[in-house]
């Protein structure tokens, strides 16, 4: 069964990676680190910088690493079932659960990488002007998280819908930058902010200190975030197998 897996897990990266989306999500993953090289092309300062990339990454949590991660999560299945492809995986005699895993594998190998691309030149960019490379870390093990538990969401929603995005991304734009910015106590529910705790936790006190646009005091740390994103995962891939057992595919 794990050379199953290893095969579903491989073909779903190549179709949701194909040329094209490569290349528009791989230049939409550099943009933040294009802003931000531009913004402090002048600015020799070390809390300057800091200060301006506290503003970069509150755009590059909230607003790309969801975006991201849902086109390309919700593609996962969706696409398959949409031409009529999945049939063919599940009459193959391998277990709802194995493909339910190897596809969500798939989607967040695909949406991770790309998100840690844009993390990589952010931190390089920083690193550059700094000096100080502690960031590259962080950056990378936040985008992934949120990376994670948004393809937590969009695999089934995507195979369930054809609006997945779409939901999703009023959920992002709503729920998250909205209600939970008005409600704090919420903010456990938003994909974001766990990938941000993971960030945070990660971040050294006097980089912590320069980072006050992104209220690393109001987050959970690292540890959480890593648990409730195991959770929110393994959820995901059981509600998968319970729909792919379920659901008419014909």
């Amino acid at each position: 069964m794990m050379r199953a897996a290893w095969a579903i897990t491989g073909t779903t990266v190549r179709q949701l990676l194909g040329v094209r989306r490569a290349i528009i999500f791989g230049l939409a993953a550099l943009a933040p680190a294009a802003v931000f090289l531009l913004l402090v092309q002048t600015v020799t300062d070390e809390a300057a910088v800091t200060h301006v990339l506290a503003m970069i990454a509150g755009l590059y949590f909230p607003l790309l690493v969801p975006i991201v991660a849902l086109i390309i999560a919700s593609s996962a299945l969706g696409d398959e079932r949409r031409d009529g492809t999945l049939s063919f995986l599940v009459l193959r005699p391998i277990p709802r659960s194995v493909i339910a895993l190897a596809k969500f594998a798939g989607a967040v190998i695909v949406a991770a990488g790309l998100n840690a691309l844009g993390a990589i030149a952010l931190a390089t960019v920083y690193g550059i002007q700094t000096g100080s490379w502690a960031l590259v870390v962080p950056l990378v093990v936040g985008g992934a998280v949120a990376s994670v538990v948004y393809a937590s969401l969009a695999v089934p929603l995507g195979f369930v819908t054809h609006w997945s995005v779409l939901i999703g991304l009023v959920f992002v734009f709503i729920f998250e930058n909205a209600v939970v910015s008005a409600l704090r106590g919420l903010s456990s529910l938003s994909p974001w902010r766990i990938g941000l705790s993971a960030f945070s936790g990660m971040v050294p006190d006097d980089v912590a200190s320069e980072l006050a646009d992104i209220d690393i005091a109001s987050l959970t740390g690292t540890g959480t975030a890593l648990v409730r994103t195991v959770i929110i995962a393994a959820v995901s891939i059981g509600v998968i197998t319970l729909v792919l057992r379920r659901r008419d595919l014909t």
